[in-house]
Order: structure tokens, then C-alpha cells, then sequence
């Protein structure tokens, strides 16, 4: 918002990126860091409000303990900002106090920010996704000039009617008239019926282009990207392109070929009268100042909507995945309150948002009405000053709703225009933030064959580069091919974050990790995941049958592969109990299994390729003593051949492997298998005691 005060759009996930904000919002430091790398001198104050309206603003706002606003102008009456949830507010001094806890960051513009240029994707980039239909719509415009053509015949045989088969009372003239207008009549009928057909095939054309290409994009994101925000919000954002679509195929397109084909009533209109068509065409100007009238109303409800209705599904989601918590708890009631309300949020704005339309609609039916009565006297003065015959002033008459129709609507397309100017907004932080892939190079290393080589050289790692935390400090190690390697140490020393790294889901901020020998920046990502077999901590199940979930990176799989790698992982034997075997239906996140037949599951899916990688963390976390000892027995069979991770709490799970790493607030402070670290009496041997003490 400040950006585009003095003249600049950048790319609202480029500053997010800047800003480290995550789902909770950002800091005052992390806006600082990004004002300046954008071309900003930043200092941040605490100040009263007598204070800040000495300062050059705009200058951004801490507002209500955890949220920013732009604080644009204030002046002897009132303050003015921008909230980036829902536009612009004029405030009075106690309503702004209210809410503002007194900290302020002052920016001043450098010499920098003018040599950077914009980087925000412009609304007008969707009408490509309409380009390749240009035969269609060609076809649609043919068709509309067809419609527009036939509906010409109504008013010209009502005149004909009116004039001279009424006067001259030809019978056999009228049946001629009545039979063309219904065969005319029904031409136009089959006309805008295909019209129509061309329009919604176009439209739903628009739409898989839209979806498809957006969820695609969505799917090559960083992990960052979907850790900082809520499942609410993403899925709000795929509902946006909707919007889009409605816009450029349905009531704007619509408008369009009405607005070309009007000339054509327009002509037929000056030719009856010059002066009534005058008279009609003052019509038009209103209902553009009505627009322009309505558009800060309209945007900011606009943005009010989506914010409401994305507060409201997030909790919703959250509620419903977490049931079985809240139903533990017995919180059904105050859950259902906590989501009733913002349930009741977004019904308020939502009809603040018809209020508004139906005012906007209100005055252009005023407008419309005013016009109409106003050239229906002057018509009849017309006729009666010999001018225009009764005929031509019905014709004329007829006409106007054609004409006028366009216009009306233009009211509604530009409040549709809004809206989708808001949708794009919010649709270019999905479509502005970098593929994983492009973040580091191009042209990666397409991995043919993976022998499980992994070396971290003096890696340091933070979840954001402007954060004070290293998660991982100057870590090195290697793990031999076919070795098996266990990360022990306490919650939160960096155990997990180690796995993300091998499996690329995030870069290393400082050092190299390499992968059979080539730096895990420049490889193909695909290429190395799809050879690597991972069981998350957090097991995740897909909702179909238990084969479904088996095979989902490995459709061609046979039976008997499937049957191997879930007796490996001890799960063949609940499976054969369940009525329909592996077609067994589990439910959504496999919400019909327990929590280790879940994780047995997992441990098979990630078998089945065969990888020659694995990678478990906390795999058997979930299991009974019984299906941990058939793993136990398995192990030495799973692990042949192939390199492991395991990441484990309990220390019985590790002893025999090869290399076990302990570490301890990111650092790796021992190394050694379990007998030379029992020896050394350290750090692993204190984790040791306290197990077996408890």
C-alpha cells in the first residue's frame, strides 16, 4: 500500500516473503526489512498521536496488538488509513486511539525505489485465457449481430401495424405481418439460444484453463509458502478464480457484444428522431458517474467479504479436521458458537455488500425511469406537433429498452469489476510466488538412478532468512550409501528439519547438501523424491480404498508387490481381517483405521517403490509392542541394500545403526554407533539413562 502511494506495485508475496510473515502476521522488525530492501529508509517509533501527525506519512500502524494499518493522512477532524483487509476508513481521533497501541514505522522513500520496477501480475493477463477461443467468439459476435438484427423487426412491423395496416384495415396484411413476426421472432429465439450454448462452452473452456493452470502452480510452491498460511485461505483463493471466470465470459462479455451491436438501434433511433435520440443518449453519463461513485464502497465491502469468508472456512476446517479433540473435550458447544459467529460476520458483510448493489440498482432504475417518462412526453409532443407519427414513437419507444439495457448494466459489471479486481489481488499471491524449482537455478539435474549418498557441509539452516534462530548451525556429517544413520535428541534439536533438507523441501540458508555427489540445489526435485521413501511423523492417508493409498506414487504396482511391502511393514495381517481386504474403504485421512494401522500403512506405502532411500521419522511412534517387534524383525530385510534415516525419541529403535547423530539445539555435538557413545558417557548416554530410568 505504501508502494503504490508514491507509484510502485510490487508483488504482495514479495514482501510477504521479505516481511517473514506466517499465519500469524508479521513484525514490526520484518516490515522494517522489507520497506528497506524494496528502497525504503525505515525508522520505527512510538509516538502520540499529536506526534505522528508532525510526520511525513504514509507510515504504518500497529493496530489492535496484532495486526498493521497505512496510515495515510490525518487531519484536524479525522485520521485516514488503510486497512489491507478491507481498504480504506476514515476515522475519527478516539475511534483511531482506540485501536492503535502507539508504535509506528516512518518510511521515507530512497533514490533506490525508483530504479526498481513493478513486479504485480496485471489483471489483464487473463484475457489470454480467453484468446485462443477468438473462433468461438467470433462466431458469438455473428450471432449477436444476427440477434440484434432480428430484434430490429418487432419495432419496424410495429410501425408498419400501426401506420398503415390499422389505417388501411387490410386483414390479409396483418396475417402477413403477425406470421413474419413469429418466424423472425423464432430465428432470434434459436439465435441467442446458440449464442448462449457458444458462451457457456467458452466459459467452461475459460474455467478448466483457469483451475487447472492455478492449481498446478499451487501444487509446485515451496513448503513455505503453505506453511504460512491456512488451508482456509488457499482454498478461498482457489474459489476466487470464479469470480475471474464469470467476469470475462459471462455479464462483461455479454455487455460487450451488446455495447457493438447497439449501434445499430442507434441508427434506426436517429433516423425516427434526432432530437429523441439525443435525448436518450443523456442516459449514459449518470450511470458512468454512478460507477465511479460506487467504487470505494464497492472494493472495500468486496475485501470485507473474502476476509470474513476465509476467517470463517479456516475455523470451520480446523473444527472439522480436529472433531475427534473437540468432541474429546466436550466443546462442541463453544466451538460451534466461535464459528457461528464468524459464521455471522460474513453474513453481515455479505449483506452490506446487497445493500449497497441494491442502492446502486435503485438509482439506475430512478435514472432509467426519469429518461423513459421524459421521451415518452417529448415523443407525444412530437406527434402532436406532426413530426412522428403514433407508429414511429411506439417503434422509437420499443427501441429505447434495447439501448438503454447496456448501460443500466454497466452499473452491475462495475461492481463485478471490483470484486474481481479484490479476487485478483488475492489470486496473485498464489500466482507471484516462485516454484520451488525456480528459487535456486534452472536447468536441474535430472537424478536416473539414486544410491543414498547425503552429505551436509557446514549447513546452517532458519525457516526465514530474516530470523534470529538457527534451526541448524554449522552441521556436517555424511551418510555412506547403504549405511543406516539415526538422528537422536531432544524435541526441537533439528531432528526433523534434517529430513525436510534431504528431500529438498527447503534450501539450506548457508552450505551444501549433496546428493550422490551433486548439490541438492541443482537437482531435479521430482526426480529425487520420487526415489525416496518417507513415513512422517505425522501420518497423512488419502481418503479410498487401503490399495489406493498404497499404490498412489506407484499405480502400476502388482498385488503381490503390494502384499510384500505391507507384510514388511507388519500391516498384511489386519488388512486380510478387513471384509473387503485391500479395497477396503478407510475414510477421509483414514479416519476407519487406528492410529497404527495408519502408520503400518505408511510404512508400506513408502516400501512399495522399492526406494533407495528411506526416510522415517518417528515411524513406529504410533505402534503396539507387537507390530513394533514384526518391524523389528523385518528391519534387517527393509534395510538391506538401501540408506536410512531414522529420527527417533526412543533410543531402543536405534541401536543398530551403523551412525547415530545426537543432536542438541541444532548443533551435532556426538557421533558414533551405540556402543561407542555409551562409552563416551555424553550426551546419548544421558538420553539413554533418562529413558530407561522412566
Amino acid at each position: 500500500m505504501v508502494a503504490r502511494y508514491w507509484g510502485k506495485n510490487f508483488s504482495v508475496n514479495r514482501v510477504r516473503d521479505i516481511a517473514n510473515v506466517d499465519r500469524n502476521g508479521a513484525s514490526l522488525r520484518g516490515l522494517s526489512a522489507a520497506a528497506e530492501s524494496i528502497g525504503y529508509s525505515t525508522r520505527p517509533v512510538k509516538a502520540s498521536l499529536d506526534q505522528l501527525a508532525k510526520q511525513k506519512l504514509p507510515a504504518i500502524a500497529h493496530w489492535e496488538g496484532k495486526h498493521y494499518v497505512v496510515v495515510y493522512e490525518i487531519t484536524p477532524k479525522q485520521v485516514i488509513i488503510a486497512d489491507p483487509g478491507i481498504g480504506q476508513r476514515h476515522l475519527t481521533y478516539p475511534e483511531f486511539q482506540a485501536c492503535w497501541t502507539g508504535y509506528t514505522l516512518l518510511l521515507q522513500p530512497t533514490a533506490l525505489i525508483k530504479q526498481l520496477k513493478n513486479s504485480t501480475t496485471p489483471f489483464w493477463q487473463f484475457f489470454e485465457l480467453v484468446s485462443p477461443h477468438g473462433q468461438v467468439l467470433l462466431e458469438v459476435f455473428i450471432t449477436s449481430i444476427l440477434i440484434q438484427l432480428f430484434g430490429l423487426i418487432t419495432p419496424l412491423f410495429t410501425q408498419l401495424l400501426l401506420d398503415r395496416v390499422v389505417v388501411q384495415g387490410s386483414t390479409l396484411t396483418l396475417t402477413a405481418v403477425g406470421l413474419g413476426l413469429v418466424i423472425f421472432g423464432l430465428f432470434r429465439v434459436a439465435m441467442t439460444g446458440l449464442r448462449q450454448y457458444l458462451l457457456d462452452h467458452t466459459a467452461n473452456k475459460v474455467h478448466l484453463a483457469m483451475i487447472v493452470g492455478f492449481i498446478r502452480h499451487t501444487f509446485r510452491l515451496p513448503m513455505s509458502f503453505f506453511e504460512s498460511r491456512y488451508v482456509g485461505d488457499i482454498i478461498a483463493r482457489v474459489q476466487e478464480n470464479r469470480k475471474i471466470e464469470n467476469f470475462l465470459t459471462g455479464e462483461a462479455l455479454s455487455i460487450v457484444l451488446d455495447l457493438l451491436t447497439v449501434f445499430i438501434y442507434l441508427g434506426l433511433m436517429f433516423w425516427y428522431s434526432w432530437k429523441m435520440a439525443l435525448l436518450a443518449l443523456v442516459i449514459v453519463p449518470p450511470f458512468f458517474l454512478l460507477a465511479l461513485i460506487a467504487t470505494p464502497f464497492l472494493q472495500k465491502i468486496s475485501r470485507e467479504i473474502f476476509a470474513a469468508l476465509s476467517e470463517e472456512s479456516s475455523y470451520l476446517i480446523q473444527s472439522l479436521t480436529g472433531v475427534s479433540t473437540v468432541k474429546s473435550l466436550a466443546v462442541e458447544q463453544t466451538v460451534r458458537w466461535r464459528w457461528e459467529e464468524f459464521l455471522n460476520k460474513s453474513i453481515r458483510k455479505n449483506f452490506s455488500g446487497q445493500v449497497i448493489s441494491n442502492r446502486l440498482q435503485i438509482f439506475s432504475l430512478t435514472i432509467e425511469s426519469l429518461v423513459t417518462t421524459g421521451l415518452l412526453w417529448f415523443g407525444a409532443w412530437l406527434v402532436i406537433q406532426g413530426e412522428l407519427t403514433i407508429g414511429q414513437l411506439v417503434a422509437f419507444n420499443m427501441l429505447i429498452g434495447t439501448v438503454i439495457s447496456p448501460f443500466q448494466r454497466l452499473t452491475v459489471l462495475w461492481n463485478q469489476l471490483q470484486e474481481v479486481i479484490i479476487a485478483v489481488e488475492r489470486i496473485n499471491d498464489v500466482i507471484d510466488t516462485e516454484p520451488e524449482e525456480d528459487l535456486q537455478s534452472e536447468g536441474r539435474q535430472y537424478l536416473v538412478e539414486l544410491r543414498g549418498n547425503i552429505i551436509f557441509d557446514n549447513v546452517t539452516f532458519r525457516y526465514h532468512p530474516e530470523s534470529d534462530i538457527n534451526v541448524l548451525e554449522n552441521l556436517s556429517f555424511e551418510v555412506r550409501a547403504g549405511q543406516t544413520v539415526a538422528l537422536v535428541g531432544r524435541s526441537g534439536s533439528g531432528k526433523t528439519t534434517i529430513s525436510k533438507l534431504v528431500l529438498g523441501l527447503y534450501p539450506p540458508t548457508d552450505g551444501k547438501i549433496l546428493i550422490d555427489g551433486y548439490d541438492i540445489t541443482t537437482i531435479s526435485l521430482p526426480s529425487l523424491r520420487n526415489k525416496v521413501g518417507v513415513v512422517d511423523q505425522d501420518t497423512f492417508l488419502f481418503g479410498g480404498t487401503i490399495r489406493e493409498n498404497l499404490t498412489i506414487a506407484h499405480p502400476s504396482a502388482t498385488l503381490e508387490d503390494i502384499v510384500r511391502a505391507a507384510k514388511l511393514a507388519g500391516a498384511d495381517e489386519f488388512i486380510q481381517r478387513l471384509p473387503m481386504g485391500y479395497e477396503t474403504q478407510i475414510g477421509e485421512g483414514g479416519g476407519l483405521l487406528s492410529g497404527g494401522q495408519r502408520q503400518r500403512l505408511a510404512i508400506a506405502r513408502a516400501l512399495l517403490g522399492n526406494p533407495r532411500l528411506l526416510v522415517f521419522d518417528e515411524a513406529t511412534s504410533h505402534l503396539d509392542v507387537e507390530s513394533e517387534r514384526i518391524i523389528q524383525t523385518n528391519l534387517n530385510t527393509i534395510l538391506q541394500g538401501r540408506t536410512t534415516l531414522i529420527i527417533a525419541h526412543r533410543l531402543s529403535t536405534v541401536r543398530k545403526a551403523d551412525v547415530i547423530l545426537v543432536l542438541d539445539r541444532g548443533v551435532l555435538i556426538e557421533q558414533g554407533n551405540h556402543e561407542e557413545l555409551m562409552a563416551k558417557r555424553g550426551h546419548y548416554y544421558y538420553l539413554n539413562r533418562q529413558q530407561l530410568e522412566s
